[in-house]
């Protein structure tokens, strides 16, 4: 039988072959042999070798390996040794990070519950859930993690928690009653699933599936079979190696061309050529990026976000659309009362969350809680919820909504004694009567009162009676045309609406419902809502200016998800608001054309989230997807950056995101972003720095070759220059702030390369200028002294170097870098490289090995005021690429600032 929830549970029972005792020990055996277990196939987990080996599989560390095979093949071993120890100290501080992060994400199997109780052969046992078959009869009691898909047999007011399903904000009011067919899995009320809570109440159920033919287990197939989307970094990587790549192979052309016409011997052009072709290659370029995402991931780690893979922290800064949840990302996920419908009056209530601080208003007038007290005592009494404190924090034991109101009563002062009110009798709530009532005895009159909450258009039903400024007196039609009115006003608010009342009942009493719940004084309506964080605001206005989309995809309904998203600035006017059920009528088209004005999606089903990444990445989109249920687990897959939450989270989702959010906070996202916007930026400049330096290394030495000039560089020369002078500067770029504005440019374009035709001809044109100037100091001096020229050429370079470092502090005209003390690891950097040069100047000992000679001031003065000038084009450079001045000759790239007023 299929669509268990369309037919009566007898049908059930029968179709699977039990008994409302349930099975026989020796059926159950059979069928677990049968069918097999009750869990999921094992999560494949890294072990370190893996993740070690992962390290290697980068672009641009196989260019780097090919680099130093070339240099073992010129004999070049000191360099060759050199670029491999990069490889590995890359591959370890990757590794190190990855193996952290793995070791603090918990295994998928603590998903289930260990232990479930079962009926068999008409007695209650416990058995692992593992053993668990098709036909077992379930008992359900609070606490109870649901082991299996089941059909309810038995209620009694019976609540589960399904938000790690369906995404659900507060927990689904369970029957047994037949329901309609073809229902979606959030309206289903007559099943309990898999990996849900029991909050409240208690049950039974038969079970229908197990394993892999759970909800939960279709959800794990769709995972498996989900392809995990590379990270931005990753594929600029691959871009990145691919363009250096190309470079190379232009370069060696050059060279062989020219030699040939030079009659140049072949062996010689052939060893020349590969020896550029490791010059080419920024050899410490991965070792910087790694440095630089490893101190990104931990500043990440301060703003509350834990990334699992290095590539991840800079990915947070490319996303062009984040789609975020709403329950305790946007919002607290701790529901609030915030109007009170009390004497004919409304009454606003501030504070939000389950901190007790609060004030009561009527209009702009604040008033007392006195007069309130007959409502505040029902909300606190007619209540199953406790509030309890925890080092300064509140929370709530039970349903979000009794925590409301046990809240709202402790704001109104009222403390709930119970030496004034003794317990008698409870009439749990039920989907049928849509009411709750509890009876107690209030020892400050001696008078025995029932005090009942429930739906307002049912409770009026049963309410003859109202108290108005402390008198009682008959309900009129008015009054209930009023109630209603009042009720239907708050509800198009989106707050979920309660109404209250009571009634002097006696000991003696019948408290049968039918007794209890009638002819009832009505005291009043309260409104709650899961009130939207108060830095959300903010943070959707950064994502705005920044460029950034942000669509809520959720399991909650419509109109509670629209006035949340007005209420913190994300719907606008001509914004669409869509269900799940209307994705799936829509073809690939038609969604498609709509993307871009979706702001919200609500009751969303895991397939129509997965189809709603994998539209928005066909559309060019970098995808920043939050999530904390099994639901979420296979978009959270698919996302270019999967961010699972940290409180709320499940194991499933956080083990399939590349980062997790530890305090569930929208506003952490967006400082995220920011952070990571500055590691690419960084990643940008030190790129641009490597290669300026490279370029100018290889045209000093590329042009006297080719003119037949005598070598103005020595080998070790430019091997201690590749090692440590533009090394340590580099490294020190890593510890860069974040630029002026670097959340109001528009994301950069998915498609761009690393090296844009703007940038590449800003490191062509300084590049020249660095070797063309180098070049123009050793011709001055050639003619005097050979080993002075080299020693001039070799520290012109390197002065050339450290001001194209402090220009490279900042992608955009700033006045930032002027000064030198704003970082101070670059500024330290920059002295040693500088310490380092002198060393080799004038320590004899050094003179020897790397055949240098003293200079006198006059040459400092013209070697700094030479390389100075590099220091202006790059300057220069700036502003021509902030003003585009280049765009009529290259063409436009979208990595503009953007204009904000």
């Amino acid at each position: 039988m299929k669509n268990y929830y369309a037919n009566n549970f007898q049908d059930a029972i029968t179709s699977l072959n039990s008994s409302i005792s349930g099975l026989t020990d020796e059926e159950a055996k059979k069928r677990l042999e049968e069918y097999g277990p009750n869990e999921l196939p094992k999560a494949r987990r890294f072990n370190a070798i893996t993740i070690f080996i992962n390290q290697f599989k980068d672009s641009l560390i196989l260019l780097l390996i090919f680099a130093g095979i070339l240099s073992l093949l010129l004999h070049e071993f000191v360099e060759a040794i050199a670029i491999f120890a990069i490889v590995l100290l890359n591959a370890l501080l990757g590794f190190i990070q990855e193996f952290r992060a793995e070791k603090s994400i918990a295994a998928l199997e603590k998903i289930s519950a260990p232990i479930a109780n079962v009926l068999r052969g008409g007695k209650e046992q416990k058995i692992p859930v593992r053993e668990i078959v098709l036909g077992d009869i379930l008992v359900l009691v609070t606490g109870d993690i649901i082991p299996a898909d089941s059909r309810l047999i038995e209620v009694t007011s019976l609540q589960i928690d399904e938000a790690s399903l369906t995404g659900e904000s507060t927990p689904s009011r369970k029957f047994e009653k037949i329901l309609d067919t073809n229902i979606p899995i959030t309206d289903q009320l007559n099943m309990a699933f898999q990996g849900t809570v029991v909050t409240y109440g208690k049950g039974k159920s038969i079970v229908t599936s197990t394993g892999i033919n759970t909800e939960f287990g279709k959800i794990a197939k769709v995972l498996k079979e989900t392809k995990i989307s590379e990270t931005p970094l990753q594929i600029k990587f691959a871009q990145l190696a691919k363009q250096i790549g190309i470079i190379c192979v232009f370069l060696v052309a050059i060279v062989m061309i020219t030699g040939v016409l030079r009659e140049m011997p072949f062996a010689k052009l052939l060893l020349f050529s590969l020896a550029l072709t490791v010059s080419t290659i920024p050899n410490s370029l991965p070792l910087v990026v790694t440095l630089g995402l490893s101190r990104g991931a931990k500043e990440l780690a301060k703003k509350n976000m834990l990334v699992k893979k290095l590539s991840a922290a800079e990915g947070l800064g490319s996303a062009t659309i984040i789609c975020s949840d709403k329950t305790g990302t946007i919002t607290k996920n701790q529901m609030t009362a915030t109007e009170i419908f009390y004497n004919d009056r409304i009454i606003t209530v501030t504070g939000t969350g389950y901190e007790p601080q609060g004030k009561f208003f009527l209009g702009e007038e604040q008033i007392k809680t006195e007069k309130l007290e007959l409502l505040l005592r029902i909300c606190s009494l007619c209540n199953g919820a406790k509030l309890s404190e925890e080092e300064g924090k509140y929370k709530i034991l039970g349903n979000p909504t009794e925590g409301a109101l046990k809240v709202l009563s402790k704001k109104g002062n009222f403390n709930d004694p119970r030496n004034n009110f003794s317990f008698i009798e409870e009439l749990p709530f039920d989907s049928e009567r849509k009411k709750m009532s509890m009876i107690f005895k209030n020892n400050l009159n001696n008078k025995t009162e029932a005090y009942v909450k429930g739906a307002p258009d049912f409770l009026l039903k049963v309410c003859d009676k109202i108290i108005e400024d402390g008198q009682i007196r008959k309900l009129s039609d008015n009054d209930r045309k009023k109630i209603l009115s009042v009720n239907e006003n708050l509800a198009g608010k989106a707050l979920r609406v309660l109404a209250f009342a009571y009634k002097e009942t006696s000991e003696s009493c019948d408290y049968s419902v039918e007794a209890v719940e009638k002819n009832l004084v009505f005291v009043g309506l309260v409104g709650m809502i899961d009130p939207p964080r108060e830095e959300v605001k903010d943070a959707i206005k950064k994502c705005r200016e920044a460029g950034i989309k942000v669509t809520i995809i959720t399991g909650d309904h419509a109109i509670t998800t629209k006035a949340i998203a007005i209420d913190v600035g994300l719907f606008n006017e001509g914004d669409i608001v869509l269900t799940g059920e209307d994705i799936d009528k829509m073809t690939d088209l038609e969604l498609e054309k709509k993307l871009d004005h979706i702001r919200i999606i609500a009751r969303a089903l895991p397939i129509q989230k997965l189809r709603i990444v994998e539209a928005l990445q066909k559309k060019g989109h970098i995808v920043a997807m939050t999530g904390d249920g099994v639901n979420d687990a296979p978009a959270l897959k698919k996302a270019n950056i999967g961010i699972a939450m940290g409180i709320t989270g499940t194991d499933v989702a956080k083990e399939v995101s590349e980062a997790i959010l530890v305090d569930d906070n929208f506003a952490s996202i967006v400082s995220a972003i920011e952070t990571g916007r500055n590691i690419y930026d960084k990643l940008i400049k030190s790129t641009k720095f490597f290669l300026s330096c490279n370029f100018g290394e290889i045209t000093v030495v590329l042009i006297s070759i080719l003119l037949g000039f005598p070598l103005p560089l020595l080998p070790l020369q430019l091997l201690v220059m590749n090692m440590l002078t533009d090394n340590f500067p580099a490294l020190g770029l890593g510890f860069e702030s974040s630029e002026e504005g670097i959340m109001k440019r528009l994301p950069r374009n998915p498609k761009e390369k690393p090296l844009t035709r703007k940038t590449f001809s800003i490191i062509l044109l300084f590049g020249l200028t660095m070797g063309l100037g180098t070049l123009l100091m050793f011709m001055s001096y050639k003619n005097i002294d050979l080993s002075k020229a080299q020693t001039v050429a070799f520290t012109t370079l390197v002065m050339f170097q450290m001001f194209a470092v402090m220009s490279s502090r900042t992608l955009y005209p700033s006045l930032k870098h002027l000064n030198p003390f704003s970082n101070m690891w670059l500024f330290g950097a920059v002295c040693l490289s500088i310490l380092i040069q002198i060393s080799i100047i004038y320590f004899v000992p050094f003179q020897r090995i790397f055949g240098t000679v003293a200079l006198l001031p006059l040459d400092w003065f013209r070697i700094i005021g030479i390389s100075f000038f590099g220091f202006i084009l790059m300057e220069l450079s700036k502003i021509i690429m902030k003003n585009n001045l280049l765009e009529k000759i290259f063409g436009a790239d979208n990595y503009d600032i953007k204009k904000t007023s």
